[in-house]
């Protein structure tokens, strides 16, 4: 029976890529915003790129993950340039006064601020009026951060 269990185990592992949370952060350890994707690649291609914690960089007490070190060099030049707004959290979420965790590959780069979605109809909401849902998340976001 036990060596059942190890092998099941075992499986889950392999089969759903358990291994990063056995390494996951000590307690206290700062998270990258956005699950720790490039807010320089947002900005600059257009896309979701994982960062690399070998190319970190910590702004206004937040921790940044950028693809490579050109990437960073562009970030800590000028961090204001790559913000990603809510810290990360769902912005359509925060316009409902909720902190909703995002999915960091969903998102909208508007008017040079990276917006996160928690999943597709909170983007699509967002893109219908992002102006009308970015002015209901300024006012709840102080409230909930």
């Amino acid at each position: 029976m036990n060596r059942v269990l190890k092998v099941l185990a075992a499986g889950l592992v392999a089969a759903f890529g358990v291994v990063p949370l056995l390494a996951a952060p000590a307690a206290g350890d700062k998270q990258p915003i956005a699950g720790g994707y490039c807010a320089v690649a947002y900005a600059k291609m257009g896309k979701a790129v994982k960062g690399n914690p070998s190319f970190s960089s910590e702004q206004d007490g937040r921790l940044y993950y950028s693809s490579s070190a050109e990437a960073k060099k562009m970030f800590d030049a000028e961090p204001a340039k790559y913000r990603i707004a809510y810290d990360g959290w769902c912005a359509t979420g925060v316009a409902m006064g909720k902190k909703i965790a995002s999915n960091p590959e969903l998102f909208t780069a508007h008017k040079g601020t990276t917006y996160l979605f928690s999943n597709a109809d909170a983007k699509a909401m967002f893109d219908k009026d992002p102006d009308m849902t970015i002015a209901k998340a300024s006012e709840s976001w102080p409230k909930i951060k």
